[in-house]
Order: structure tokens, then sequence, then C-alpha cells
């Protein structure tokens, strides 16, 4: 409970500084807003009234792809960079919403997500007795990162009035790219092999980027965000001075915190550690690939088996 209240904290803190920003206000505002009308109707009552938390994963990357078409409103001056970050949150977003959507389609979402299945496992060692309270909370806590911390890329880069193209911003958009097309490839990798592409009859997907991590998909999503951090960083030092310098020094916190808090998602929140759990049941092949390949960063395959981690 008590990490449930410090959470709640933390985006409400979060939130209030980016209020406080005159710069940011408007933006802050509008987007809470929006993020709760496409929350409430397509996660919130749908999960309510069937106790399922999987349709989160429609409504928290409609809510990204929301935050990019804010952004072609809400940026102080039409520039590459306000321009680029808004295509890349659109485009993240859409990406995933597509999936998403078909959770809607009758029939086709008989029972929890795996990863959501997990979730509940932690629910239940934690000792919370309502799962239908803790669903609704954990969809309030991403329509929260919407609304707080993963927005504020968005309306800090928003509030730069500069129109030359740095540096910085070449590498940080290159580096964006790269990733896009890191997760791209090692989602069709991963597609070619479940279509029967692989010979190995290992049960395991072993070919391409996921010979050197478990999940170059996840991964490639991180640097996404770490890059999306880094193309915000020029705007935040540009934003000093113009906003007091406590509420700046907690938006400069917030925006460096996005790169540990997705790292966390990606890994353990809803990323690979449930994956991992569910695969281990179903494929006895798996612990093996666990002792060879890194579970994050890809890297060199281990020759002997590697020492492994057993989160709580």
């Amino acid at each position: 409970m008590r990490t449930r209240v410090l959470w709640c904290v933390l985006f409400t803190a979060c939130w209030l500084a980016l209020v406080i920003s005159a710069p940011t206000r408007q933006f802050a505002i509008v987007n809470l807003l929006v993020q709760l009308a496409i929350f409430v109707p397509s996660a919130n009552v749908p999960g309510w009234r069937r106790n399922l938390l999987s349709y989160v994963d429609f409504a928290w990357p409609a809510g990204l792809a929301a935050i990019g078409v804010q952004l072609f409103f809400f940026a102080e001056t039409p520039s590459v960079l306000t321009v680029t970050a808004a295509v890349f949150y659109t485009i993240v977003g859409l990406r995933m919403a597509v999936w998403g959507a078909r959770m809607y389609k009758p029939g086709w979402l008989g029972a929890e997500l795996p990863r959501y299945q997990y979730q509940r496992r932690r629910w239940e060692r934690a000792g919370f007795a309502s799962e239908r309270l803790s669903v609704q909370y954990e969809i309030g806590v991403q329509a929260m990162a919407n609304s707080s911390f993963l927005a504020v890329p968005a309306m800090v880069i928003a509030t730069d009035t500069s129109s030359s193209l740095r540096w910085w911003t070449v590498a940080a958009i290159t580096v964006w790219i790269a990733a896009y097309l890191f997760e791209s490839v090692a989602d069709l990798q991963k597609k070619r092999y479940l279509g029967g592409y692989s010979d190995t009859g290992a049960g395991v997907c072993e070919v391409g980027l996921w010979r050197y991590s478990r999940h170059p998909n996840y991964f490639g999503q991180w640097v996404q965000w770490v890059a999306m951090v880094a193309l915000a960083v020029p705007s935040m030092l540009a934003l000093h001075g113009r906003i007091p310098i406590a509420v700046w020094a907690i938006v400069a916190a917030a925006l460096l915190w996005v790169v540990q808090m997705m790292y966390s998602t990606m890994v353990h929140y809803t990323g690979a550690v449930p994956a991992e759990y569910y695969s281990k049941l179903k494929r006895p092949a798996y612990a093996d690939y666990q002792a060879r390949v890194n579970r994050f960063f890809p890297g060199p395959r281990h020759r002997r088996p590697a020492p492994t981690t057993v989160d709580a």
C-alpha cells in the first residue's frame, strides 16, 4: 500500500510542477483531460465490467499518440525538433494501439494477458484483497504516467523557441530511428519464427537479434525513450530562468527519471520478468536460453550458465 501511495504522490508532484510552470501549464491541463477521455471509456469501464487489466494495452499507447498530436498544437515554435518529437510520439502510440484495439473484437480477449496474470500474483503476495480495485489502480497508474512523466519530454520540447537544428538534436533523432528499426527487426524475426520459419525444434526463438538479447524488442523500445529524453535536454536547459528554479529542478528530475522508469517497466513491471515466468513454464528449453543470452542489453552469448536473479 505504501508503494501505491508513493507512486500517486510522485505522479501528482510531477503534474503539479508542469501546471505551476507557465510554459507547460495549458499543455499539462489539457493532456490530463485528454488522457481521462481515453482511459475511462476504453480501459476503466470495460476493466471494471470484466475485471480485466488487459484493456490498458490500448489506452496507454493511444494516450501516447494523443500526446504527439497535442504537441503539434502546443509547440511555441513549429520547428524540426517539435515536429519530429510529435511524429515520434504519434508513431509509437499508434503502432501499439493498433495491436491493442484487437482486444475489443468479440471473443478475442477471453482471459487476462499473461503479463497481467503475473501482476495478479504480485497483488496476491502483497495482500491486496480486491482484484477489481487493483485493476482500477493499475489502469490509473498508466493514465497518471501519460499525464505526467511520459508527457514531460513532449511538454518541455513544446516550450523550445529555437528554430535552429542542433547537432545534439540530430544525434538524438538518429538514435531514436536506429532504436525503432532495431525493435521492428526484432519483432519481424520473432514473427517469422512463430510462423514456422525455424528448423531448430527447440521451441525458443534464438534467431537474429534474439541470439544476443532475450528481449531485443523491449530494449529497442527503451532506447527510444532514452533518445526522446535526450531530444528534450537542450529544451530543458533553455527553460532555465523562465520558470522558478525549484519547479525547473522538479521537471528536470522528472525528465531524467523517465529513463529509469521505462527501464523498470520494460524489465520488471510488464516486460521481461512476467514474460519469462510463463516462457519457462511452457518451454523447458527456455532455462538454457536464459543461461546463454543476456536478459535485456544485447551482448556476447555466455558459454557457461550465467547467474540469475530472482525477482520478488
